[in-house]
This record gives structure tokens, C-alpha cells and sequence, in this order.
């Protein structure tokens, strides 16, 4: 919808199953795909809705992939062979090592580059009202940065972004600077540790379900800004260590970040708390399972933590072992987190549990010094497939 509100193209739409794609088209039937909230519009601009990549990659310039980070592997695989040479393959929201995964499943041919983009954040934050007909904007922020492969596109697609998108986008010099400051892996199970880490079984009715953000207490305020805090230690480490080599910019502290990206619509940005209490998202409760009628249990198995700690805290916490930069609260929170979805990534001080196998870590990678790293950073600003060798 926001596509179609501010792009001159046309867009077509590739989904995970034929059962979707006929939903969608059914949706269009009944009166159109639309959006509420702080922006209205309509598909308008959607020429095709296939769950076949062949009837939907070819023919694309730019592929916008928004789907949870575990099915980004799955996504990639999928429509690798279909990408063409001009191509632009890119993921909003990027989660950490979303670079691996791209240079894996989007191999170059012959001398041609491959050309990736990511997005720290989406532009706006939204949920589903009806499925195949409305989605609800609750809130569009001020800017979103964007990183790219080969680094010198940058500032291009910060300029179509921005008009394809109506944010403005603005460009940074690594995808390094949207692992580390990317904020997603810090509010959210920050937050979901701050509502539940005391929760023994209870359940809740609908009335007590907690409100995520305005419920947010000073105590859990404190704990997303020690999260946000240990990812800037290694930022700074890895700054210093590699004597600016490896350029990290726009990894700024997750107060500084809230402020910048809701500061027209919050009332009181003294601290992070306030920012989440008076904030834009007020009407926002803790992803809960309805368990029998009436009765609630939370929901852990949302993306607040499937993704934003394997695929966000986890990816810091694999870098702060390169530059050996201690975590103490990325660490509990990890703990916490693997706890609930029944994984293990943490084994005492190490991320040598068995659910690490397939995380896009740069150990997985083969990169386990910081050398390895300045080495394959500095070779994939011109070639992204070079972070594989």
C-alpha cells in the first residue's frame, strides 16, 4: 500500500503458498488491499500476486524481502536463480548477518556483481487487521538507514528507497553498523524479559494482559539501555581495534536512536521509559496465546524473540567474542530467552549451543579473529560473495 502511495512502478507480489496468493486475490475482489492509521492508501499499483518466484523475479529491479529473519535463508533459496544481473535484492527489516545469507543464495554469474541492500529498521510499525484486506500503520518514523553491497550504492539507494518508501533513508557505510545497531534486539526482549522473566505458568485474562510499551517500568528501561550499551562497547572495539578500517557509523545508543526516529509523536523523552510510555504505540499489549476462552498465556514464540535474539542479540554476542568485549546483560537475556523457546545457544560463557548451527554468526563463516573479519569486510565492499572465502 505505501508502495503504491509513492512509486511510479508496479509492483507484484510473491508469496509463500498458493492458499495465499488466493487470499490476497480474494481480498482485491471484495474491495481492495488497503491500510489505515497515520497513512491510508490502496494496492492500487499491485500488477501480480503468485506464490511462483518464475511469474514474479525475473522481471523485478528492485526485490524488497519482508519476512520474519529465520525464513530469510528460505526466501534467498527460492528466488536465487532467478534474480537477474541488474537486480537489487534487499530485506526490511535487516536482521544480523543478513550479508552471509545473501552472498550464499545470491552467487554472482560470470563477472557481474551481485547488488544487496538492507534496512535497520521497517519505516513504519504495523499489524494486520483483516487478513487479505487491511493492515493498520500505527506509527511511521522519521528516517531508516540503509546499508548496502558493493558500500559505494549506498547514497543510490538511499535516493530510490526513499522515494519508493516516503521515509527518508538514510545511507551507512557497513551492514556492521545494522547488527550492532540495529534496535529491534534490544527493545523487544528487553522488553518481553522485563514483562515475563518472574512468570511461572499464571494466566492472564484479557483485562490484565500487560500493555507492552506503556506498561514499560524505569527497571525495564534500564535493561534495554544496558542491552543498547554492551552493543556500543563492541562497536567502539571494533572501531578502535581495526584502527577504523572497518567503518561502523549510525550505531548510536537506543535513547538516542527513540528520540530521533518517534520525537513529533512522544510526549516525554527524558529516558527510555518515558519514551516507551508516552510514546506512539500506546494501545500495544505483550504478544499473548489464547489458551481457552478467555484465558491467555505469552506468546514466546513471537518474533519479539525467535528473531530479534537469534537473529539480532546473538549476532552482537558472536562479534563481542572477536573483540573480546564482555556482555553481562546480553548474556542474561540470552539465558532467559533460550529458556522459553526451548534452545540452546548459550553454554556458560561460549555461543557453542546446538541451535548456533545455522545462525548467520561470522563463526560460521569461518571467521573467527578480528584480522579474518577486516579481511572479508574490506574484500565485500566491492564483491559481496567475497565474505564467504
Amino acid at each position: 500500500m505505501v508502495i503504491s502511495k509513492h512509486a511510479r512502478a508496479h509492483v507484484d507480489w510473491l508469496v509463500g503458498s498458493a492458499e495465499k496468493a488466493d487470499l490476497l486475490r480474494r481480498g482485491i475482489a471484495r474491495g481492495g488491499l488497503r491500510s489505515t492509521g497515520v497513512i491510508t492508501a490502496e494496492a492500487d499499483r499491485l500488477r501480480t500476486i503468485s506464490s511462483d518466484p518464475a511469474e514474479v523475479i525475473p522481471n523485478a529491479d528492485f526485490v524488497l524481502l519482508a519476512v520474519p529473519a529465520f525464513a530469510h535463508t528460505a526466501v534467498l533459496g527460492r528466488i536465487g536463480m532467478h534474480v537477474g544481473d541488474r537486480t537489487y535484492v534487499g530485506c526490511l527489516p535487516t536482521r544480523g548477518g543478513f550479508e552471509f545469507e545473501a552472498a550464499r543464495y545470491l552467487p554472482r554469474r560470470g563477472r557481474g556483481h551481485r547488488w544487496i541492500f538492507g534496512l535497520q529498521t521497517l519505516p513504519w510499525s504495523t499489524r494486520v487487521v483483516k487478513p487479505g484486506e487491511v493492515v493498520n500503520i500505527g506509527a511511521a518514523k522519521a528516517e531508516a538507514t540503509v546499508a548496502s553491497l558493493p558500500a559505494k550504492s549506498g547514497p543510490e539507494f538511499a535516493r530510490e528507497l526513499s522515494q519508493i518508501l516516503g521515509t527518508r533513508i538514510v545511507p551507512t557505510d557497513s551492514f556492521l553498523s545494522l547488527t550492532l545497531g540495529n534496535p529491534g534486539q534490544f527493545i523487544h526482549p528487553g522488553l518481553m524479559y522485563g514483562h515475563f522473566r518472574s512468570w511461572r505458568g499464571e494466566r492472564y485474562d484479557k483485562a490484565a494482559i500487560p500493555m507492552l510499551y506503556a506498561a514499560a517500568t524505569d527497571e525495564m528501561g534500564e535493561i534495554v539501555e544496558r542491552l543498547s550499551s554492551e552493543a556500543i562497547a563492541v562497536t567502539d572495539a571494533l572501531r578502535a581495534r581495526s584502527a577504523g578500517v572497518l567503518s561502523i557509523d549510525h550505531v548510536q545508543p537506543v535513547h538516542a536512536w527513540l528520540r530521533s526516529a518517534y520525537a513529533e509523536v512522544t510526549a516525554d523523552v527524558r529516558t527510555v521509559a518515558t519514551c516507551f510510555r508516552t510514546g506512539p504505540i500506546q494501545a500495544r499489549r505483550a504478544p499473548m496465546i489464547e489458551e481457552t476462552p478467555g484465558s491467555f498465556v505469552p506468546n514466546f514464540q513471537y518474533r519479539y524473540l525467535t528473531e530479534d535474539v537469534p537473529y539480532g542479540l546473538i549476532v552482537t554476542r558472536a562479534f563481542a567474542d572477536i573483540v573480546g568485549v564482555r556482555t553481562p546483560t546480553i548474556d542474561e537475556v540470552i539465558s532467559w530467552a533460550q529458556g522459553v523457546l526451548n534452545k540452546v545457544y548459550l553454554t556458560g560463557d561460549r555461543l557453542e549451543g546446538p541451535d548456533m548451527s545455522d545462525l548467520p554468526v561470522p563463526q560460521n563463516h569461518g571467521i573467527y579473529s578480528l584480522d579474518a573479519l577486516i579481511r572479508r569486510y574490506e574484500a565485500a565492499a566491492t564483491d559481496p560473495v567475497q565474505l564467504l572465502r
